[in-house]
């Protein structure tokens, strides 16, 4: 790969980085706003992921959680990308390599109850953002959570791969 690539990549990282760190700290402000823009700051991992590969979107989920704990006040929105939506944008991949669509939905949706559950028990943050007949209820929750999923997976794969084809990403 020429230095031009290099530097170009790096650059389309950090601008997609600075962008979701921008969108995390909306998702703070704007009340009931949280998921969507934390939601939409890995779309933009998941662009940098077609453009320029897993390295260079592994730098971007790392630097635009990294800055979302130092410049976004609400620090659940941070933990939701950090630990769900960001990585979620590069696992995707990986995931959809296996070429058997079955599998693939169970891998996914193991991968969202694990991580759900785990938000659950162990961040009161994250907890004071779900409605409280699901937080009193494990039962109740996951199964809201693995079908918002579900609807999240369908999106994202849509709209990566109009992005890609629209913003010429590949």
């Amino acid at each position: 790969m020429q230095r031009q690539d290099q530097t170009k990549y790096m650059t389309f990282g950090a601008i997609m980085a600075a962008l979701g760190v921008v969108l995390l700290l909306l998702g703070s402000i704007i009340p009931g706003m949280r998921l969507s823009c934390v939601a939409i700051a890995s779309v933009l991992a998941a662009m940098v992921f077609v453009r320029c590969g897993f390295g260079y979107a592994l730098l971007c989920v790392i630097a635009t959680a990294l800055l979302s704990f130092l410049l976004v006040p609400a620090k659940e929105v941070g933990l939701l990308y950090a630990v769900f939506f960001g990585p979620y944008a590069l696992i995707k991949n990986g995931i959809e390599r296996l070429h058997n669509l079955p599998l693939e939905w169970v891998v996914k949706l193991a991968y969202c109850g694990v991580t759900a559950v785990l938000l659950f028990w162990f961040s009161d943050q994250v907890l004071a953002m779900v409605p409280e007949l699901l937080a009193a209820h494990l039962w109740l929750y996951l199964p809201v959570i693995l079908i918002l999923f579900a609807v999240y997976d369908i999106v994202f794969s849509k709209l990566i791969a109009y992005l890609s084809h629209y913003l010429h990403l590949r």
